[in-house]
């Protein structure tokens, strides 16, 4: 049983006006190493998603926050964009779904207090005075440097009418080849409160598990319609694989050391982190632990302002293993936008039989997996980590709807559970 993620490039043409911020990415992705530890959620809750109904005005907020290690400042301005139901700009103006002005500056910023690593932390907060968005759906945030005339980060983000009621269950698979290793959803909408046409050919649905949009099954249309209800039922079509809980290490303090936390050592230069030597767990029976379903937390446990005074630790990663796989492997999780990055690959240890790697990061709690990155560039977990049905998962189901003859889809409904 395997597990595959696939990392989707969508390349925007030219931006009118601003022809030298082209070739952005409409997904989560940061251009250059020297971002770090970028976050994005509602205001004050990093274990949230970056989903906001459109009603709330400015009571409800989304927060991004991004590292730069290289320090000092730099003018980085933003730009929203709204998207179709696949991640593709829409036929829109900007001024059919934006109420003010893209480009703005970002002008909340704070330089490292931290002896140790030197960054410069900013904040952007939406909506905002300067812009607001007009209509629901898929929206892109992009950040530039504007002296560079570069893109830095991109993030997707939704904005919601709550318009819908979904209905939803989770099974063991009817499908008997994935009865232990995966879960299975069973969907309803009700669209009691809106008059749909061709509910079969109009609506549609998106499921992403434990918020990773590279796992995420879309475009997924009703199997029937019973009065004002559209039932998702067919066999095998919204299934995942269960996996395992997360492993996860802990460093809000570096002043001791934490559950998988081995060692660490502290001199001139920072400190280093070895955490625990990983095993695998492909053959393992399931074990219920508590986690984060994939988030990380930034957070230090000795000075206030955490965004400013957290040290970058070394943290060494260790995985126990006879043999030296064919493909390359990685720690993913939210922290690597479930992406393989040059800076969470580990290396085979011929003389000791184990992967070993090492990576930076900013103080605070990470959930992660161990991932082997196929020929085709595809991510899979299951080789290592195995999968079990019982594992706790949280799960996000995105509707989408697009009337005859209209330019943009709206998303009408969003939906989170957890599968216990």
């Amino acid at each position: 049983m395997r597990f595959f993620y696939a990392f989707i490039f969508v390349w925007a043409g030219v931006i009118t006006g601003h022809a030298q911020f082209d070739n952005i990415i409409y997904d989560n992705y940061i251009y250059e190493d020297y971002i770090k530890s970028v976050t994005f959620g509602h205001t004050g809750i990093q274990t949230s998603y970056p989903v906001i109904d459109i009603g709330t005005q400015f009571s409800g907020r989304l927060t991004l926050g991004f590292d730069d290690m290289e320090g000092g400042f730099k003018t980085y301005i933003y730009r929203i964009i709204h998207c179709d139901k696949d991640w593709y700009p829409s036929d829109l103006q900007e001024i059919e779904y934006l109420d003010g002005f893209n480009y703005e500056e970002i002008d909340e910023f704070g330089y490292s207090v931290n002896p140790y690593s030197e960054y410069t932390h900013y904040e952007l907060t939406l909506p905002n005075d300067d812009i607001n968005w007009l209509i629901s759906g898929n929206y892109l945030l992009a950040i530039y440097d504007e002296d560079y005339e570069i893109p830095v980060i991109t993030r997707r983000f939704l904005v919601s009418e709550t318009i819908v009621d979904i209905g939803h269950s989770i099974m063991k698979p009817k499908n008997v080849k994935k009865f232990n290793t995966h879960q299975e959803l069973e969907l309803s909408i009700n669209h009691r409160k809106l008059h749909i046409s061709r509910p079969l050919s109009e609506i549609y649905v998106t499921v992403l598990q434990n918020g990773n949009w590279n796992s995420a099954i879309q475009n997924i249309q009703g199997t029937y319609e019973r009065g004002d209800v559209i039932y998702f039922d067919a066999f095998d079509n919204i299934t995942f694989p269960a996996l395992k809980e997360f492993r996860n290490f802990d460093i809000r303090s570096l002043k001791y050391t934490t559950e998988f936390v081995h060692s660490i050592d502290r001199d001139e230069l920072g400190s280093t982190v070895l955490l625990d030597l990983n095993k695998k767990r492909y053959t393992r029976n399931f074990i219920s632990d508590q986690d984060a379903n994939g988030f990380f937390v930034l957070e230090n446990f000795e000075y206030g302002s955490g965004e400013v005074s957290s040290e970058y630790a070394n943290v060494v990663f260790t995985l126990e293993s006879h043999k030296e796989y064919d493909e390359d492997l990685y720690i993913i999780g939210g922290f690597s936008d479930w992406q393989a990055k040059d800076d969470y690959k580990l290396e085979y240890d011929q003389v000791r039989k184990l992967y070993v790697g090492t990576a930076k990061f900013k103080q605070g709690y990470y959930d992660y997996m161990f991932a082997l990155q196929t020929e085709d560039g595809l991510l899979d977990m299951d080789i290592i980590e195995g999968s079990w049905y019982e594992t706790e998962n949280d799960y996000m189901i995105l509707v989408y709807y697009r009337e005859f003859g209209s330019f943009y889809d709206r998303l009408i409904g969003v939906s989170n559970f957890n599968s216990n």
